[in-house]
């Protein structure tokens, strides 16, 4: 009797293994990837690693930081154990991707179709960092700071005491934990200004931390701005957050990625003036001065509203809370000394974003 149970048992056993009963019990962990940064144009690959307990059909997907698809793999795992997918930076058409920051998620079925993800996208990052350990040595011409986890950075200089934004050196692009060096010559947006040496100085650096399912591209041209594929040629899928946020309007996290930063402004002396041997316009009665935004970064601007501000030699001088484009305003300069000064037009975007742009005059009091 007690070796007739024994065989029931032995085949209950063999049948709810064949059924797939014990693929149920599917794991997926141990999931990682073997560096935080890539560089794929200089041959480096990255692996997704991870552990399954039991055979399983595994899907590694990489997103862009708007949440496109823009590479995926797919193995049939015939038993449990670790293994990974080899990333070489490339989309799905074979293309290098561009410098940003992407996501990755990984998961795998089991023969009898339970699926256990791992997607860490929307229950890490998006933390504020503070940046340790600001420094610019003019010398050298490098600002240095210290990020206390990998994050999207934002680094704003101008004058402090009420003074203008001059230079937005770089604008929501990832870096790593740890020390980063940034390169800064000492000139605001326009390059007419130097104030590497000025004691009035103030550097902002803001950081929102990186998921932890996050990977760096770094291509070998630094740039201030992330970049996004334009042309995707696949079939578009969209990765869904499994949560939503209560909305803030001043935390850049939250805006969508390709439409979230500082507009590139220009402002420009209209009429027929004087000009010194330097090119700089002579100004002895009221000066008309206008505004502009590129036209593919005016829909950005217009959906947030901003108001336009001006400042003469670095000083506040008017505010224009409802802002457009193109916007003219005319500055008298009666009253002002005699020789080169400096206009400052700022555009205050009512969710954070901010432009600025600067321009020399020599004013010559009429008699």
């Amino acid at each position: 009797m007690l070796q007739c149970s024994r065989i029931i048992i032995l085949i209950y056993a063999v049948f709810m293994v064949a059924s797939g009963a014990v693929a149920s019990k599917l794991t997926l962990s141990n999931v990682r990837t073997d560096r935080l940064v890539l560089k794929p144009e200089t041959g480096e690959n990255l692996k997704i690693r991870y552990h399954i307990s039991a055979p399983a059909r595994v899907v590694a997907k990489i997103y862009d930081s708007r949440n496109i698809l823009v590479r995926k793999f797919t193995e049939n795992r015939n038993s449990g154990g670790d293994y990974s997918f080899l990333w070489d930076g490339k989309d799905e058409s074979g293309n290098t991707v561009p410098s940003n920051f992407y996501y990755y998620t990984v998961s795998a079925t089991s023969q009898n179709g339970r699926t256990v993800t791992y997607d860490l996208t929307d229950l890490t990052g998006g933390e504020v960092e503070n940046a340790q350990g600001i420094k610019y040595d003019s010398e050298k011409r490098e600002l240095q700071y210290v990020l206390p986890k990998a994050s999207i950075v934002n680094i704003r200089i101008g004058y402090a005491n009420g003074g203008p934004l001059l230079r937005t050196l770089i604008d929501w692009v990832p870096r790593p934990g740890g020390l980063n060096v940034e390169k800064w010559d000492g000139w605001d947006n326009c390059h007419v200004v130097n104030v590497k040496n000025s004691k009035n100085l103030q550097i902002n650096v803001s950081a929102y931390s990186l998921p932890m399912n996050s990977i760096i591209v770094q291509g070998l041209n630094t740039t201030s701005r992330p970049e996004f594929i334009e042309n995707i040629t696949w079939q578009k899928e969209v990765r869904q957050p499994t949560k939503k946020a209560k909305k803030q309007m001043y935390n850049h996290w939250q805006h969508p990625r390709d439409r979230c930063y500082d507009p590139v402004i220009k402002i420009s002396a209209l009429g027929n003036f004087p000009r010194t041997r330097d090119g700089l316009p002579v100004v002895s009665s009221p000066l008309p001065i206008q505004t502009t935004i590129p036209s593919d970064e005016l829909p950005f601007m217009f959906d947030q509203r901003f108001e336009v501000v001006y400042y003469v030699d670095f000083v506040f001088l008017y505010e224009e809370e409802l802002g457009y484009v193109p916007f003219t305003w005319k500055w008298d300069p009666k009253g002002v000394n005699e020789g080169v000064h400096y206009i400052t037009v700022m555009l205050r975007g009512y969710e954070g974003h901010f432009g600025s742009a600067t321009m020399k005059v020599y004013v010559k009091p009429s008699k």
